[in-house]
Order: structure tokens, then sequence, then C-alpha cells
């Protein structure tokens, strides 16, 4: 019953239109040559104010399917773009995976009945990790702000790699 009397009345009044507001705009060019517009002209450009007209104009039947035939022919530009620029992604990342596999694997590994790498293994593996982590800094060093700092979308352009650790340092 409450939701009858109270509710019902307040969605009818919210979804009803209303009518559109109408308040006069006015231009006027200051000393400076600036234009401005508001709802009263300042005293002292009286003279340089004039009215503008707001009236809205609704557009006829055929501006409208101009309209729609221009909309609908955006939709499907931007769906052939969208497209291209999906498959653009796909053959990128087809062949950056195999890159990416390549440079993450070491050089030199323990081989089975191997205690530990031999001297010149480490330090193989140690070349591979800094040639590694110089092309993830040559990366970034493009998207570094001044003052110190990374751009965000830095790290969807560049692999963060951790600076390597001299192999005989313990």
């Amino acid at each position: 019953m409450w939701f009858r009397r109270t509710m019902l009345p307040l969605c009818v009044f919210f979804m009803s239109p209303l009518p559109p507001a109408s308040a006069e705009v006015y231009k006027w060019v200051d000393d400076a040559g600036n234009v401005h517009f508001g709802d009263r002209i300042p005293e002292q450009h009286k003279q340089s104010g004039e009215s503008v007209d707001l009236s809205v104009r609704i557009p006829s039947a055929e501006e409208q399917r101009q309209a729609e035939a221009r909309a609908e022919s955006l939709q499907r530009v931007a769906g052939e773009l969208g497209e291209q620029r999906r498959e653009k992604e796909r053959l990128e990342e087809s062949e950056q995976v195999p890159a990416q596999q390549n440079v993450s694997t070491l050089p030199e590994e323990v081989k089975p009945g191997q205690g530990r790498l031999t001297r010149e293994q480490r330090m193989a593996n140690y070349e591979a990790e800094m040639q590694r982590y110089r092309e993830s800094m040559a990366c970034f060093g493009k998207y570094q702000i001044k003052g110190g700092g990374t751009r965000g979308y830095a790290f969807e352009e560049c692999e963060s790699v951790k600076k390597p650790r001299y192999p005989d340092v313990r």
C-alpha cells in the first residue's frame, strides 16, 4: 500500500520528461579582446554584448537516417581496425614468446653427477644474466621521469630483470 501511494507517483514524476531549462545567454568581448559568455552582461560591456540563440533544433528524419548511416560506418571501420590491431598483437606475441624463452635459459646448467658449475660456467651464466639486465635497463630508460621514477606503462613494454649477483661473492 505504501509503495502505491508514494513510490509510484515519484517514479512517474522522475520518468516524465521535464521542460528544457531556458535561460538567456549573452556574449561579449572585454577590453583585452577575450570573448566571454554569461547570464548577464557587465555594465561596462553593454554596448558590445549580444544575446546568443540556444534554441534546440530537432533533426529531420533524413538527417537522423544520415547520422545512423555514419554511425554504422564508423562502427564497422572501428571493428575492422580493432581486428587488425588484435591480429598484429597476436603476431607480435607469437614472435616474442620463443625469443623470451631463449633469453631466460642460462647457457650452462648443472649436469647430472656434477656437484656444481665450474667458474667458467658461472661466469658465462653471469654474463648472460647481465646482458638481459642491461637490455631491460635500456628499455626502461626511455620511460624515466625527470627527477626519478618510471612511467607505469613501461612495465607493459619492458621486462623487469633483477641485477644479477657476481658469482664469486657469497
